[in-house]
């Protein structure tokens, strides 16, 4: 999400004028509050795709029914994006420099070293605001997208 206010003055009623995206195309609203049906009706979006709101980490991307009521008028520009129900959508995450698909949302460790054949006995850090962060082989990491990783031999041993 974009911290740039999003609002434009709409010349034709003097009202401000909200704007948005629906998967990367910008729309714009006259009022506050957008509907999940409505977010669908100007996407296009089929009724069986699963439509969510992006929100920034370290938070899950909210799901969005078409009851659901999403402020437009708060800072920044609101991203709606859709995908198929049965298909997860796919992001890049980058261990020790190399690129990975994988699916956004939650995952292990342990799987995140897997799909890139770090043996399981290094070390796996993420880079969290400039910083290596150590994580624990049995945590889990929300994938939102572009997530850097680096493994390494484990520091020191016990005896």
């Amino acid at each position: 999400m974009s911290q740039d206010i999003s609002k434009k003055e709409d010349h034709s009623n003097g009202k401000p004028s909200l704007e948005f995206k629906i998967n990367d195309k910008k729309y714009e609203w006259a009022t506050q509050y957008i509907s999940g049906s409505e977010v669908r009706k100007l996407g296009n979006i089929p009724e069986e795709d699963k439509l969510f709101l992006d929100i920034e980490r370290p938070w899950e991307d909210e799901v969005i029914a078409d009851d659901t009521k999403v402020d437009l008028a708060r800072p920044g520009i609101e991203e709606f994006y859709s995908h198929k129900h049965e298909e997860p959508r796919q992001v890049e995450i980058y261990v020790n420099d190399k690129e990975y698909k994988i699916s956004r949302g939650r995952h292990s460790v342990a799987e995140i070293k897997k799909l890139a054949g770090v043996p399981a006995a290094h070390e796996l850090e993420e880079v969290i605001n400039g910083k290596l962060t150590p994580l624990a082989d049995d945590a889990f990491v929300l994938i939102k997208g572009c997530e850097k990783f680096f493994s390494h031999v484990r520091d020191g041993s016990s005896s």
